[in-house]
Formats: structure tokens, sequence, C-alpha cells
């Protein structure tokens, strides 16, 4: 995804989504113009980052008066999260090789990171810019951080919008943000050696007292590569089935990729619900990672927690 931008008032996350889903698979932060109203909600795209929160990164208005407005301490930032592009958009696919493999070289699938925030009421009328930093080092933008993105506020009073929402239950629910943020989750990762992984079988202890087991799911995100080590080259090289049961004291991840899968395209998450009374202490207390031909590998996994 190479392009990002910041949507005026009136348009719905979901020109977003229409966006996002003909974008090529690296991200960026470039614009379109855009104007928005003071109190209005902005939401822009800001690079792409699996790390990227709304409680660490930094978002500054600087408006045609020069006044400078801090968003996050005014709690005018509504919500960071990611997007993915639908997995039939033609550039998941046929990307240029670097687009395709920037994000995982930098140790995450290929994602947009969405800023959503108000406008500070007072803010003067004319050329604005937002100066904002990821405080991440996965950006896969290619943009220096921090960077500006530049917005016009027009004359007017605006209003934050709620971005309702129909379903089910009836029209006029407000969107929760939170729920398009991350979850807690312990990211299970395979380093990023030379040689490919044919099969790998893990165990994850966790306190059963902490995180009920049945609460626990397990996700791995596909890595719609190309095979650049044959000619010509072709796709279907880096395909891997993933299985997984817990029996109420561990988690079992069995891993089967039968022609290879280079270890920075395999990655495990193992997502929990928010609110736990304290960490529940996942480790890996075993793991087998063998080669295409069934040999043991010297690979040892690892696991990050982010709460």
């Amino acid at each position: 995804m190479n392009v990002t931008c910041i949507r005026k008032y009136g348009i719905s996350l979901a020109g977003m989504l229409i966006m996002l889903a003909s974008l090529p698979a690296c991200t960026g932060v470039n614009t379109f113009p855009t104007i928005a109203r003071a109190g209005d909600t902005v939401s822009v795209m800001v690079g792409g980052s699996e790390n990227a929160r709304k409680e660490t990164i930094d978002v500054t208005l600087t408006d045609a008066s020069n006044q400078t407005w801090d968003l996050k301490s005014m709690g005018l930032v509504r919500s960071v999260f990611n997007l993915r592009t639908d997995g039939r958009a033609n550039g998941m696919h046929y990307s240029p090789y670097v687009d395709s493999n920037i994000s995982w070289w930098l140790g995450h699938e290929p994602l947009q990171t969405v800023l959503v925030a108000d406008i500070p009421a007072g803010a003067a009328a004319g050329m604005a810019s937002l100066t904002i930093s990821l405080n991440a080092t996965d950006n896969s933008s290619g943009v220096a951080d921090p960077f500006a993105v530049n917005l016009e506020i027009m004359p007017g009073t605006g209003s934050s919008n709620q971005f309702l929402r129909q379903d089910l239950s009836g029209p006029g629910a407000i969107v929760d943000f939170s729920r398009l943020e991350a979850a807690p989750y312990a990211k299970i990762n395979f380093g990023a050696g030379a040689t490919e992984i044919g099969a790998a079988s893990l165990v994850v202890d966790f306190n059963e007292t902490v995180l009920a087991p049945g609460d626990i799911n397990v996700y791995a995100p596909e890595a719609v590569m190309r095979d650049t080590s044959v000619t010509p080259v072709a796709f279907g090289k880096y395909q891997r089935m993933v299985y997984w049961r817990q029996d109420g004291q561990r988690l079992y991840v069995d891993i089967v990729a039968p022609q290879g899968i280079m270890p920075r395209y395999l990655q495990v998450f193992v997502i929990h619900p928010r609110g736990l009374t304290a960490s529940p202490n996942f480790q890996i207390t075993s793991a087998s990672v063998y080669d295409v031909n069934g040999s043991l590998l010297s690979i040892q996994p690892s696991l990050v927690y982010f709460p």
C-alpha cells in the first residue's frame, strides 16, 4: 500500500476500505488534498506498523496561525488500528517484489495503519499540518519518523464524528474503535534465517488460573509471496498449514509447509481477551523445527508478549 490519505468530514471509514483494497502491499504516508473544519474528525493512513498504538503515538497539529496542539495530551486521538487488504486484491498478489516484502523484512505481515483523531475546536482556519510519530521501528512506509501530513482547515465549526452504524440491533449505535485495535497477544517468531522450514511443533504453557483456556485463539498471517529462486517466478512456494488445540493446561501448535517457508514469513499469534487480572505468562516449553527433508533444525522460536 503506497498511498496514505486523510478523509474529509462526511466521508466514512468505508471509503478508506475501498481505497485500501486497490493498493499494493507496502505502505506509505502520502496524502490526497483534503479539508476539515475545526472540531471535525479526520482519518489518516500513517504507514504500516504492527507496533503502533494510540497510547504511544505522538500527534501534533500546527494550524495557520502557527499554534501547535498536542492531540494526544488533549485526548483527541480516537484510535490507531490496522487494516488488511482484501485477499483477492490485485495489488496483494502482483506488486513489485520490494513492495511485497518490505513489511516482512521489518517483521510483520502487510498492513495499513490508520489514525483517527479530532481537530481541536479552536484551530485557526487555513493550511495546517499534522506531525506524526509512530514511535515504532517497524513502519513499512519507508518515511522517516516523525513525518508531516498536510490538510486545510475550513472556516466554520465542525463536530466529532461518532461513526454511527446500523446493525441487527438497529440504527444509531456508536462505533467502538477498541474493537478494531489489537487484543492482547503473544507473538511467536522463527527468526530471519535462510534455511527453509518444512514443519514445526510447539508447546506453549500458560497460567490457566488467569486465562480461561477456552478464550485462547491463534492467528497465523498468510504469506502471499512469489518464489524468486525458480525460473519462471511462481506462486505456491510458501504455503503453510497451521493446526492448534489446547487441553486446558497447554497450547499445542503444529505447522506443516511441505515446499518450505522462509522463517520470516512464518509467524503465530496467541490471542486472548482484554481485562485479565494478571499476565497469562505464556512460555514456549517445547519446540521442534524441521527442514523440508524432516531433519531437525537448530531454530529456536521466540515469544514476545504484548498486553
